[in-house]
């Protein structure tokens, strides 16, 4: 669960999540931030956390990043319909999660580090269903995602993928949802 306030464009923006690691046992969770601005041509950076304040029970570590994200605003990547990219990026960099590999991880033999470089590609095939790959530094994640316009303002997403993909950490393959909306006051 999530809140974004303030205004990118014109300042910044602040994002602050509340993430559950487990569905069955409901102390195992840990807070999130980031800080971002709108640089232009549909271009823009952010600073963050994640994990910061963490249950006991997890594996996982406070991290904090910088990212850029782009819009490739080129011809053959915008949309007709409403003038935005079909296309987006983002490239970044971490500690923590983003390169540290767990005790489990170490003792199977999976190395200590991973990149600490991380980024994504998102494509809009049509009417707003993407596919997305994404590489977290540590393992390659890949998934879709749909938005489905409820009404002029209330947006719901659907998110389906599949994170660990190259087997570098975690437990093999494992499967994901995630639904979301966004309200503006």
């Amino acid at each position: 669960m999530g809140l974004g306030i303030g205004n990118p464009v014109d300042n910044i923006g602040l994002q602050v999540a509340l993430s559950q690691y487990d569905m069955t046992s409901w102390n195992r969770y840990g807070m999130s931030f980031q800080v971002h601005r709108y640089l232009g041509s549909a271009s823009s950076i952010g600073v963050g956390g994640q994990n910061l304040m963490l249950s006991s029970g997890t594996d996982s570590e406070q991290s904090y990043y910088i990212v850029y994200s782009k819009g490739v605003l080129s011809s053959p990547f915008l949309n007709e319909d409403n003038k935005t990219t079909r296309l987006h990026y983002s490239i970044g960099a971490g500690n923590g999660l983003f390169g540290n590999k767990t005790p489990q991880d170490i003792l199977a033999g999976k190395g200590k580090h991973g990149t600490y470089v991380f980024g994504n590609i998102a494509y809009e095939l049509f009417n707003q269903f993407n596919v997305i790959t994404d590489w977290n530094g540590i393992n390659l994640n890949a998934g879709v995602s749909k938005t489905f316009l409820i009404s002029d303002s209330f947006p719901l997403v659907i998110t389906a993928g599949a994170v660990d993909l190259t087997g570098y950490s975690g437990d093999g393959v494992r499967f994901i949802v995630g639904v979301g909306t966004g309200i503006t006051l």
